[in-house]
């Protein structure tokens, strides 16, 4: 299943953009099984759920996907090999012999047509106009095939913003800017916020085992408690690039301990902290 649902101010905004419900779940299942699979729990990733359990954060909903309240594992995108699968390997669930992939191009405006619909004519994305690797000008448009669609995938920022380009969001904002209105959509470009989110790196005796992210605590207040091992100055992390737990941010021997919205849970974070790292250096 996916987040969404469980969150009822994306759940209404799936309702109002008029988007098939039943085809938007669909497509999770489908991403999930090409890419993402349940880890082996790390020992970090053992004693953090074991310490979210005994600092109230329940109940235990084991292997699952779903937003919900309680200490769970959820997903990983990482292989057995440490191999990080991403939206690229679902590429491999197309027919090759009907796909082009254009290396470097970049794409600038989403080209429109009109249809009859409903008594009055409604626009139809039919094309996209992209610049490739040597800065040559191109445009692109659908065959004949009723069922051929443009798929706009270019991110949280880059989506809206080939839109609003595209003439699509607030018809107020794009009059201003000079774009011409094909629909206005007041939602696009508007409501983009970062998530605050305090981390605790703690030194250990002894090299813990590395793990991400894997094990995750939801409170009733929506606070996200999570942790990740080993990304430090290390021979098997130097030369590779883990965000936020990369060799420059990290001490040598370190657990790392994320809580988001820290705010509302601090004093129950800190004692399921002190709880982890006991388990862990015992």
């Amino acid at each position: 299943m996916p987040v969404f649902i469980s969150c009822s101010c994306t759940y209404s905004f799936i309702q109002e953009a008029g988007w098939d419900e039943d085809l938007v779940n669909k497509s999770y299942p489908w991403v999930e099984d090409k890419i993402v699979q349940w880890p082996k729990i790390a020992p970090w990733q053992a004693a953090l759920r074991d310490g979210l359990l005994q600092a109230g954060v329940a109940p235990f909903n084991g292997y699952t996907y779903d937003h919900v309240s309680g200490t769970k594992v959820g997903g990983t995108i990482f292989d057995e090999t440490g191999y990080r699968h991403t939206a690229a390997d679902l590429l491999a669930a197309g027919d090759a012999s009907n796909l082009k992939v254009l290396l470097h191009a970049s794409v600038h405006k989403i080209v429109f047509g009109s249809r009859q619909g409903n008594g009055r004519l409604k626009a139809r994305a039919i094309g996209v106009e992209f610049t490739d690797e040597d800065g040559r000008h191109h445009q692109a448009f659908l065959n004949s095939n009723r069922d051929s669609e443009v798929i706009v995938s270019a991110g949280a920022i880059g989506t809206p913003q080939l839109l609003l380009l595209s003439g699509i969001g607030p018809k107020n904002d794009l009059k201003n800017h000079n774009i011409p209105v094909v629909l206005h959509n007041r939602y696009v470009g508007k409501g983009m916020a970062d998530n605050p989110m305090n981390s605790i790196f703690i030194p250990t005796r002894s090299p813990p085992r590395q793990s991400l992210i894997e094990t995750v605590g939801i409170t009733e207040e929506g606070v996200f408690i999570e942790a990740s091992s080993g990304f430090g100055q290390s021979s098997e992390s130097v030369h590779c690039h883990h965000g936020i737990m990369s060799a420059e941010v990290c001490h040598r021997y370190s657990l790392q301990f994320h809580i988001a919205h820290t705010y509302f849970f601090l004093q129950a974070s800190f004692c399921t902290l002190m709880l982890c790292v006991q388990r862990v250096e015992e």
